[in-house]
This record gives C-alpha cells, sequence and structure tokens, in this order.
C-alpha cells in the first residue's frame, strides 16, 4: 500500500509540473483530449520498462534462489500486475485533466481560455 501512495504522489508531481507543457501544446492546436492521452501512453510505456527489470531480475532470483519464480503467489501477483498500470493511468489522467483546467496562457503573458 505504500508504494502505491508512492507512485501517485510522485505522478501527481510530475503531471502537474507538466502544466506549462500543457498550455503550450494547447497553444499550437492540441485538444485536450490529445493532451490528455499523452501521459496516459508514456504511463503504459511503463510495461515494456518491467519487462527490461525482469531480464535483469529473474537472473539474479535464479543465482540467489535457484528459482526464477517469484516469492508472491498468483493471486498477489496478478493484482499488482493489473493494478499498477491502472493505477499510473488513472493518476496521470485526472492530474493532467486537474492541470489544464488553468488557462494556457501566451508568450505575451496574457491568459486565454482555450477548450
Amino acid at each position: 500500500m505504500f508504494t502505491a501512495i508512492a507512485v501517485v504522489n510522485t505522478l501527481s508531481m510530475v503531471t502537474a509540473g507538466r502544466r506549462g507543457e500543457f498550455a503550450l501544446l494547447r497553444l499550437v492546436g492540441a485538444q485536450s483530449a490529445q493532451v490528455l492521452r499523452m501521459p496516459a501512453w508514456e504511463a503504459i510505456a511503463l510495461l515494456p520498462a518491467a519487462l527490461v527489470c525482469a531480464a535483469v531480475l529473474v537472473p539474479l532470483s535464479i543465482a540467489g534462489t535457484g528459482s526464477a519464480v517469484p516469492a508472491l503467489a498468483g493471486g498477489p501477483l496478478a493484482a499488482l500486475a493489473a493494478g499498477a498500470p491502472l493505477v499510473a493511468v488513472a493518476t496521470t489522467t485526472l492530474v493532467g485533466r486537474l492541470a489544464m483546467r488553468s488557462a494556457a496562457v501566451t508568450p505575451g503573458g496574457l491568459a486565454r481560455a482555450v477548450s
């Protein structure tokens, strides 16, 4: 549970920190849905990163324990595998939506509502 809170907190800070990037994308013509899809796809891209980690951790597990099977039972492992991308996409989408609620700023500094 602590790890999930840490992941949500980290993704929230990172996504909220991209408010200027989101405003710039909206000013150059991107629709709100397009801007929101970008961090969601980036969160989904964590899945290949997990495969890279597995490529390192499986040989390490074999060397240390003699087994490539993780110590977690099937149920918790499946819940973790399904829950991590869900938490990542939900967090980036929600925080991205909140970050885009503010008006985009033009280069001259005047606020302008962009829909």
